[in-house]
């Protein structure tokens, strides 16, 4: 059983403890925050020792792993921190805003031979593993496109104040929040990115910043790829992959807290299509407990070390792109 501290107790912290609650291989003993002396009744609920001090808990023996669950701007240093006190390390996506950035928090991890844990869940969705399945035995023949549009108004009204949507923590619109997830999935379907291209707008009068993201990005592999994200309309999650003998496509019909079903659409090379429905699975535990197995050695872990570091790069590249007009060359 692994012990491990959660840094940051806001929304998606607090989630992280509840879905592991069911864990037989992680228990959070320890809770940080700066609101901490505010969360006592969650504490209680959920046997969680909290703390203001992030000193105080680093130093605590009893403690083996560090999640970090905070701002997207105090990753890299947070991850640090707790790799230079000898902790395993998970770490909420983005790993951080940007590519030498991520390229210190691993090479800290090689250093002191650790398994990065990364907060890509959707992953382990079994619409999503299935679409894996399809795509690696080659169900849908030699991939030629992928699609999705991931899309939320659950930041919509929050105050400009709010980290959620500033521009330190959160540039290009809901690329941090939403997008971030689909390229994940782009590189773990077909590889490393080459080229991007991207675009944001404040479309919505009302919004506080950019509502608006979109990319199109080349794989080394050949595939295209192009997504858009939304932050001013109300959930809408699609992901479709084109093949040469047929396509997939996954719709969902929630947030992934909200314990909806994903709706799944295959059609073959003759264009027939068969319909399945997936129910919610606890996605944010399948991906802690498949880190834990890699941290005792039992198994490898989902993510490579090159797709971390490609996700940062690619999130990079799209707000440089977005910021300046043009295409941003990544290999």
């Amino acid at each position: 059983m692994i012990t491990a501290a959660v840094i940051g107790l806001g929304w998606w912290g607090r989630q992280i403890i509840k879905c592991l609650q069911e864990s037989t291989r992680i228990r959070v003993t320890h809770g940080i925050d700066v609101a901490a002396a505010q969360l006592g009744d969650f504490a209680r609920e959920y046997r969680v020792k909290l703390s203001a001090s992030i000193d105080e808990v680093l130093a605590d023996r009893s403690v083996a792993a560090i999640i970090v669950a905070t701002p997207h701007s105090t990753h890299e240093e947070l991850c640090l921190r707790a790799l230079a006190a000898g902790k395993q390390l998970f770490c909420e996506k983005p790993l951080t805003l940007t590519a030498v950035g991520a390229e210190r928090i691993l090479a800290a991890c090689d250093k002191a031979g650790v398994t990065l844990g990364i907060g890509h869940e959707r992953r382990f969705e079994p619409a999503m593993e299935l679409l894996a399945a399809k795509v690696n035995s080659g169900a849908l023949g030699e991939i030629l496109h992928l699609e999705a549009n991931m899309s939320h108004n659950l930041f919509a009204t929050l105050d400009a104040s709010n980290w959620r949507v500033g521009a330190k923590d959160a540039p290009a619109g809901a690329m941090t929040a939403l997008g971030i997830h689909v390229t994940d999935l782009f590189m773990s379907l077909v590889g490393r990115p080459k080229r991007v291209i991207a675009r944001t707008a404040r479309v919505y009068s009302r919004m506080t910043g950019d509502d608006h993201v979109s990319a199109q990005i080349d794989f080394a592999s050949g595939v295209t790829g192009s997504f858009v994200c939304i932050s001013s309309t109300p959930y809408h999650g699609r992901f479709t992959v084109f093949g040469t003998k047929g396509w997939m496509e996954i719709k969902e019909n929630a947030n992934v807290d909200q314990g909806e079903p994903s709706d799944v659409t295959i059609a073959d090379a003759k264009g027939h299509r068969t319909y399945q429905s997936f129910l919610p699975a606890n996605t944010v535990l399948a991906n802690l407990e498949a880190w834990a197995k890699a941290v005792s050695g039992e198994a490898q872990y989902r993510f490579s070390r090159m797709q971390l570091l490609d996700n940062v790069r690619v999130l990079e590249a799209i707000v440089t792109s977005a910021k300046e007009g043009s295409p941003a060359v990544l290999l």
